[in-house]
């Protein structure tokens, strides 16, 4: 199937791209009884039976630089139970690409200790950092893997977000506009490449689409000014490409950062939360503590306060759905981390919460 973003801008065919999601992702009805004319869900935890959610849209422009750049390893960034990082690091490893993290510490959650196993199964190579800014920890891997190889690294940002990952999003917009007409959509804002593009994509298309971010990470990772300077790079790239593709600022999007629910941390398991994920999967929906739950949770307060009456909505599932990769071995982690899964499995149980 040719994508909706060729279909309407056919010069952006000549972006590179490597193809590894399964598109388009459905759309079902949920029925919670939210305040609203309905509540659909998009399901793009399906992006992908290897590992499916949202970042498995930005991987194929991410890969497609790497590839075209011959890069022989890959280098990316996220918190200790970063889905990014570990999506990186299972589709790095199909397309024959050594998978290298750094990882930022987080609080103990019940899904952090099944994402590090996972990457102890899969041979990811982990790299610790002491703080949200991995940059140091990340020039000192660039400059061992150059030397090794004699070609650097492709470098991916935190959660795949910069221009080229935000292309994947814009994308999945106009696939959007093209199943169904809906007034708002809201969706998790980790590092907010999928909520801008999304934005940028529903606005290229012509849609009156609104989109709520909510914000689920530190403010230094995501704020409003990185989203304008988001905007502006995605749709240079993109007018590069194609020129009939609009040059629409941010202050022109329909889109809205809601920073209330963050607190009190990144990945923090809130009572909101865990009856957001308890709610879902009554529905038959499965979302976790630290992204999805917390933007479904935001979803249901407006709901109950009435502010969505009337409205046509849809949650944008960003969560992984396909099986993790079987457990590995504790002793495969570094030794810090062998101490965060325990105590992980301490509070939490190794099964995590819920069941799942």
């Amino acid at each position: 199937m040719e994508l909706p973003l060729f279909a309407r801008y056919p010069g952006t065919r000549s972006l590179p791209r490597i193809e590894l999601s399964d598109l388009p992702t459905p759309i079902e009805t949920l029925d919670i009884g939210l305040d609203a004319a309905g509540l659909l869900v998009k399901r793009d935890d399906l992006t992908s039976a290897l590992y499916g959610g949202n970042k498995v849209r930005k991987l194929e422009w991410l890969c497609g630089q790497a590839f075209a750049q011959s890069a022989e390893a890959v280098l990316t960034f996220g918190a200790y139970g970063s889905n990014h990082a570990l999506a990186t690091a299972v589709h790095a490893r199909d397309l024959g690409r050594e998978a290298h993290v750094v990882l930022s510490p987080q609080e103990p959650g019940p899904f952090a200790a099944r994402t590090l196993r996972a990457h102890a199964a899969i041979g990811t190579h982990i790299h610790l950092a002491e703080g949200w800014d991995g940059t140091a920890v990340a020039d000192r891997v660039h400059a061992e893997l150059l030397e090794r190889d004699g070609v650097a690294p492709y470098v991916i940002p935190m959660g795949g977000t910069d221009r080229h990952g935000a292309v994947g999003y814009v994308n999945a917009a106009m696939e959007l506009v093209d199943q169904v007409e809906v007034d708002v959509v809201y969706v998790a804002g980790g590092t907010l490449g999928t909520a801008v593009g999304l934005a940028m994509g529903f606005a290229a298309a012509g849609a009156d689409t609104r989109v709520v971010a909510v914000r689920v990470t530190p403010g230094e990772v995501a704020n409003r000014a990185f989203c304008e300077q988001l905007t502006d790079q995605t749709s240079w790239l993109l007018g590069v490409a194609d020129t009939a593709f609009p040059r629409i600022p941010l202050r022109e999007l329909a889109f809205e950062l809601r920073e209330e629910f963050f607190e009190p941390g990144y990945g923090v398991v809130t009572p909101e939360t865990l009856e957001a994920v308890a709610i879902a999967e009554s529905a038959g929906l499965g979302l976790e503590t630290t992204y999805t739950g917390k933007a479904f949770s935001a979803m249901l307060a407006d709901a109950r306060r009435g502010d969505l009456r009337g409205q046509r909505v849809l949650f944008w599932d960003t969560y992984n759905s396909a099986p993790l990769p079987p457990a590995g071995a504790d002793e495969l982690l570094p030794p810090s981390l062998q101490a965060y899964v325990a105590e992980c499995d301490r509070l939490f149980g190794e099964a995590g919460v819920l069941g799942v």
